[in-house]
């Protein structure tokens, strides 16, 4: 029994160590370019356009500068940095990845400035969670969302969603298609 244990401890070690050692020296710019290229293929099956102007290594990950998503809603960012959390990821059998984006625009008739912000994403078989998310321009969340891919609509949500004043008489509107609910004066996309 007593083997046994070392026998594991040992393994578990060497998968550390390897798992670490993957983490340090990990081309991160190849690997950004060739999950842009997978992405691009992807997108582009759905009738969506990406584009991006390059991909550098960042520490830890990647970064895509001048990305633009166009599809029913079109997304811009002036730069979005990626950074695989590779352990966390093997643990929950999916991706897990920190991001932070600078320059998040995202028009659906209007142009809606979220400004710079990020989140940590974890997606897998069932969906996309959206957790510690938050961004700073005139239009603002505080919060967490999950996807449900098969769907494609939101199956939880508990954000705070700050507008411009000019715009809040469209979330009314807007309430048809989202979970939004107004409280004390404030906007929150909520599903539970």
């Amino acid at each position: 029994m007593k083997r046994l244990v070392i026998n594991i401890v040992k393994i578990l070690l060497l998968l550390t160590g390897f798992v670490y050692a993957l983490w340090v020296f990990m081309p991160y710019r190849e690997m950004g370019k060739l999950a842009m290229s997978i992405a691009h293929s992807q997108l582009e099956k759905r009738g969506m356009r990406l584009a991006y102007s390059d991909v550098t290594g960042a520490e830890g990950g990647f970064t895509v500068n001048n990305l633009a998503l166009n599809g029913a809603v079109n997304l811009s960012f002036s730069s979005i940095t990626i950074r695989p959390r590779i352990l966390s990821s093997i643990l929950s059998l999916g991706l897990v990845s920190n991001i932070s984006f600078k320059g998040l625009n995202i028009q659906v008739g209007q142009v809606m400035n979220f400004g710079d912000g990020g989140f940590l994403l974890t997606a897998g078989l069932g969906g996309i969670l959206l957790e510690q998310l938050r961004t700073n321009g005139d239009f603002a969340l505080n919060g967490y969302l999950s996807l449900d891919l098969a769907k494609m609509r939101i199956a939880r949500a508990e954000a705070r969603l700050n507008v411009p004043e000019e715009f809040e008489k469209n979330l009314e509107t807007m309430k048809n298609f989202l979970p939004l609910v107004k409280e004390g004066g404030r906007w929150y996309l909520r599903r539970k």
